[in-house]
């Protein structure tokens, strides 16, 4: 039996993990100019290398604008950031998005999933058909389980859907929504009920081995508008 070497976080990782609170809790805001390294340096007791290191990592992932010159502002990261600015996002928040931000997933789902569904029912694979039907009652059999367990058969399925029409993207931007979406599922099935969610995925089955893309992206939307709709309110 071999345990792994435990390492602790690097003084740039704390540097970076501060910074980023400060930013995200609100405490930094867009617009706001940073110290100069020299000053930020002398302040949180590091090099000067590691605070230019730093800033240098917080511009790349949109959290900082290094204006030449003129000094280092905090950027809108809503608008420049990236991926990892994501992952900053939701780290911060414990695994488990805001409302705006689960909206904007479920957005984001509808643009990947209703044109995979759309594909799939016009080819009608029936391997493809099989696949679902098989993780449909994998997600079935999970009804009893553990609402993690649950919740990621779910994910399954759903990212299946879109693995199954050969894009190699989108299931990879699924994959990088994976904590989230799981904490998603979890609090959709508190609205929604297991039963009801698993008896949405047979009628999407259904409608797919028909041909019915249709009713198969209608059921889903309504799903996802009747999920927004309890989000909202419970605000």
């Amino acid at each position: 039996m071999t345990f792994k070497r435990i390492d602790a976080p690097s003084i740039k990782e704390l540097f970076l993990s501060q910074v980023e609170e400060m930013i995200l809790s609100g405490e930094l805001k867009p617009g706001d100019r940073l110290p100069t390294e020299r000053e930020l340096a002398d302040t949180m007791g590091i090099s000067k290398t590691i605070v230019h290191e730093g800033i240098r990592e917080l511009a790349r992932t949109g959290f900082l604008d290094v204006a030449s010159r003129k000094g280092v502002y905090v950027a809108d990261y809503t608008s420049t950031g990236n991926i990892d600015t994501l992952f900053a996002i939701i780290r911060y928040r414990g695994g488990m998005p805001d409302t705006k931000m689960l909206i904007s997933l479920l957005n984001t789902r509808l643009y990947l999933e209703c044109p995979a569904i759309e594909e799939l029912a016009s080819r009608q694979d029936p391997s493809h058909i099989k696949k679902l039907e098989e993780l449909q009652e994998e997600v079935r059999k999970a009804i009893s389980s553990d609402i993690n367990t649950f919740a990621s058969a779910l994910f399954l399925y759903r990212k299946t859907i879109v693995s199954l029409t050969g894009n190699c993207i989108s299931p990879l931007i699924m994959n990088a929504f994976f904590t989230a979406s799981i904490s998603a599922w979890a609090n959709y099935c508190e609205y929604i009920g297991r039963q009801d969610t698993y008896e949405v995925l047979a009628r999407t089955t259904e409608y797919i081995k028909n041909g019915d893309s249709q009713s198969a992206i209608r059921l889903f939307r309504e799903c996802i508008e009747k999920y927004k709709s309890c989000l909202l309110h419970a605000q």
